[in-house]
């Protein structure tokens, strides 16, 4: 027998001898098994696991299970055992290492759950996982009713291993930044702050980063950047943790308000003319206008970022016209101002009704538009026009130039040829002038004639005294003797009984005087004049040689 047939021979008897051994064996090795649950799962839940069976015999039947169940026990607790539909066997939890063992009366095939293990994860951990597995795990098929005395074998699996991922509870953050600065005092555990940012910061940049990479940070509530309103604003930072617990970051935001609460205005304008007597405090004018088609209303604020509106507009019509002007604060405060313009067509009077100067009499004729005064410098000090108009005061106005009643520079310039006109002018445009001109005073003064003439007594008191004392008189005493001492600067040596009557000319003409001259031993001589003259005295040093000694 060649080579070929022998092994020819030889593969048909192995054959034949597995095909008659085979059924008894009843070795399966179709069936496997699975441990099905959730992955991962935080403190204090909990967690199952089904251990399923995955059967593709169709003629053969799963009816009996076995394994033993071991597991972490400082981060898990095996709290219960439930068996899959139909399945019978052990239901209580219990420490790693636990056999359970289920049956079922009819079998399965195809895929099934045996039964499903419930795990109480522990808060407190100190693992961020965990491993759970089958091992010594076994499966027996149904008795073949044809041979129900046929010996069955149980079947062995696969150890079967889970990992469990404990979920993450740290939702603490790790920075916090407003506007790329920390913010003041942070820390991970405090989880409220206080902020004050200056009043032109009108947006605030939020950027938060948690400690742990698992940890999100909640939709709406993360890095982002925010609007402020001036005064209080609040932002959330919520960090979510990966097993799903929160904690939030709040954020009280100040922006300053220092924006001015001014809604008043400096002036209001009509057609580019000011409100007379304009306040920002008084809200309410009327004026008005003569026979205007338009009304061009303006309103300046005093604060420049405030904002001012009209509500009216330019066109009016004769009769009242109402105004308002909204003036809004940089802060939003508001304030209005009411204008009514009546818009009249009646002839304006553009006369004065009173007018006068203070120290004069100008006998006042509203229809004389000339009138004079002298210059006088004392008056001129306090020199004050009054006039009143005979329109309205919001018909008409007056003014005055040189304004001398309220610039006292102009006053003090005042001069003869000056002219002070009073202008009225009418809101129809038209105007009257009246002038008044200082003319110098050619009039003589009381007083300055009798200033002058006692000037003149005086002065002739003082010749007088002058003369009656350079030629003395006895009054009442006719050829009377009045002596008076002359120095003679040589001693004369003469006999003292020798005498001389020398002739000394007189100051008044065609007058002379005899003088009788008694000479002692002495230079100083007694003289007596003779003078018939009553009113007339005088008294003269003479010289030598107007004695004439001899």
């Amino acid at each position: 027998m060649n080579r070929n047939k022998r092994i020819g021979m030889w593969g048909f008897l192995i054959g034949l001898f597995t095909f008659m051994i085979l059924p008894s064996l009843r070795v399966d090795a179709s069936v496997n098994m699975s441990l099905s649950g959730e992955s991962s799962v935080a403190p204090g839940g909990t967690v199952k696991y089904a251990i399923v069976l995955n059967n593709d015999n169709k003629d053969d039947l799963v009816n009996y299970f076995t394994t033993t169940v071991t597991f972490d026990s400082q981060v898990l607790t095996l709290t219960a055992i439930e068996p899959g539909t139909g399945w019978k066997g052990n239901t209580e939890g219990g420490s790693s290492g636990k056999t359970i063992t289920y049956e079922k009366t009819s079998g399965d095939t195809g895929k099934f759950t045996v039964a499903t293990l419930v795990f109480k994860v522990k808060s407190e951990l100190k693992s961020n996982s965990a491993t759970i597995s089958l091992t010594v795990s076994k499966y027996r098929l149904k008795t073949d009713e044809e041979a129900p005395d046929a010996p069955t074998t149980d079947q062995s699996l696969d150890d079967m291993q889970k990992k469990l991922n404990i979920k993450s509870t740290d939702n603490t953050l790790s920075s916090l930044k407003v506007n790329s600065k920390s913010v003041e005092g942070f820390s991970s555990n405090k989880t409220e702050y206080d902020i004050t940012v200056e009043s032109d910061v009108s947006s605030a940049k939020i950027a938060a980063t948690t400690n742990s990479s698992k940890a999100t940070l909640k939709s709406g509530s993360g890095n982002r950047t925010v609007s402020l309103n001036y005064g209080a604003n609040t932002f959330n930072v919520i960090v979510v943790s990966e097993s799903g617990s929160e904690k939030t970051y709040k954020l009280n935001i100040t922006r300053e308000d220092t924006r001015s609460t001014d809604a008043t205005l400096s002036s209001i304008t009509v057609n580019g003319e000011p409100l007379k007597d304009f306040k920002s405090t008084t809200y309410k004018y009327t004026i008005k206008q003569y026979k205007a088609s338009v009304a061009d209303v303006v309103g300046i604020a005093n604060d420049e970022k405030a904002k001012v509106a009209v509500n009216k507009s330019k066109t009016i019509v004769i009769g009242e016209n109402t105004y308002t002007i909204v003036v809004t604060s940089e802060k939003g405060d508001t304030a209005t101002y009411t204008l009514v313009i009546n818009n009249v067509d009646n002839v304006i009077n553009k006369k004065l009704k009173t007018l006068s100067v203070k120290g004069y009499n100008i006998e006042f004729d509203r229809n004389n538009n000339r009138y004079e005064i002298t210059y006088n410098k004392n008056k001129f000090k306090n020199l004050h026009i009054y006039y009143t108009l005979m329109a309205e005061s919001d018909e008409a106005y007056a003014t005055m130039e040189p304004d001398i009643n309220n610039d006292s520079t102009a006053l003090s310039k005042l001069k003869v040829g000056d002219e002070i006109t009073i202008t009225v002018t009418g809101i129809d445009g038209e105007s009257s002038e009246y002038t008044i001109t200082v003319v110098k005073d050619n009039r003589i003064s009381f007083f300055l004639v009798l200033e002058l003439f006692l000037i003149v007594v005086v002065i002739a008191i003082i010749i007088v005294v002058a003369i009656k004392k350079k030629h003395p008189t006895n009054k009442g005493k006719k050829n009377s003797q009045y002596k008076t001492k002359v120095v003679v600067k040589e001693k004369k040596k003469e006999p003292a009984s020798r005498s001389a009557v020398p002739i000394v000319e007189d100051e008044r003409p065609k007058k002379k005087k005899r003088f009788s001259i008694y000479e002692d031993e002495y230079e100083e001589v007694e003289v007596e004049i003779e003078d018939d003259d009553d009113e007339y005295s005088t008294t003269k040093e003479l010289t030598d040689e107007e004695l004439n000694l001899k």
